[in-house]
């Protein structure tokens, strides 16, 4: 029951981090679109799309995990996620790029800058904390508990009707 309980809360914790994620960037698009391009990544035409994919895929793999439905294949949606934003935080820092908004919004970093710790500036913590996010995104994913959640109330339905 324990396992349960760890497996439903990091899930909900990862799902409303990416959702509330996903809607900040949604509700200034221009300046994520902004701080996309100030990575240096990708070609001109590809940012306002992969800007569009990664807003749309934080909030629905934000929904997912939160409300528990697919939360397989979200865990592990949402690793990569975490993975790739480590890996262009990374990047940033090896070419020492300028940026001063890494553009990555979320309560949890408005937290820890509550407490007076720089996470809005791209820095080795905050590629740290994507890829610990990453590891307990996967390792939730991985669990061979589900949690509590529409998929588990879904499959004891089915226990159900057989």
């Amino acid at each position: 029951m324990i396992i349960l309980l760890l497996v439903t809360v990091l899930r909900i914790i990862l799902g409303t981090i990416l959702f509330f994620a996903g809607i900040a960037k949604l509700a200034d698009f221009s300046a994520f679109v902004t701080a996309v391009v100030s990575y240096q990544m990708l070609p001109t035409a590809l940012v306002k799309p992969i800007s569009y994919l990664l807003v749309s895929a934080e909030i629905t793999l934000g929904i997912a995990l939160s409300i528990g439905y697919f939360s397989r294949g979200a865990g592990i949606l949402a690793s990569l996620l975490f993975l790739i934003f480590a890996a262009a935080l990374t990047n940033v820092l090896l070419q020492k790029l300028p940026i001063t908004d890494c553009g990555c919004t979320n309560f949890l970093f408005s937290l820890l800058e509550n407490l007076r710790l720089t996470v809005s500036t791209p820095n080795w913590m905050l590629v740290f904390s994507n890829v610990v996010l990453a590891v307990v995104s996967f390792r939730t994913a991985r669990s061979s508990q589900r949690g509590y959640g529409l998929e588990s109330l879904i499959h004891q339905m089915q226990r159900y009707e057989t």
